[in-house]
């Protein structure tokens, strides 16, 4: 009998697909904000991942509809204005 191997990206994904946009609604703020923080971790080890994009619009989606603090408030109007990247200060091109 085999041993099942699963890669780190595949199981990531599953468990991000798992977390719908409903389930972000039921969400409290401390939750929201792990949430965003995975987020931002994983967009500066793959920014161009499609899945990654959705999830993110969502997790925006769901802060902005809650005005959870001004805070939030601001980082949602800078993501729309400038894109994901600029929060984390990532503006140069990955491959020169």
């Amino acid at each position: 009998m085999g041993a099942k191997v699963v890669s780190l990206g595949e199981y990531r994904l599953s468990k991000r697909q798992k977390l719908t946009k409903e389930m972000l609604y039921y969400m409290n703020k401390i939750q929201l904000l792990e949430e965003l923080i995975k987020y931002y971790e994983e967009v500066k080890t793959d920014p161009y991942d499609i899945d990654l994009a959705l999830w993110g619009e969502d997790l925006m989606d769901v802060i902005s509809q809650r005005r959870l603090s001004k805070e939030l408030h601001d980082l949602l109007e800078q993501y729309d204005a400038e894109g994901p990247l600029t929060p984390l200060k990532i503006n140069k091109p990955l491959m020169s």
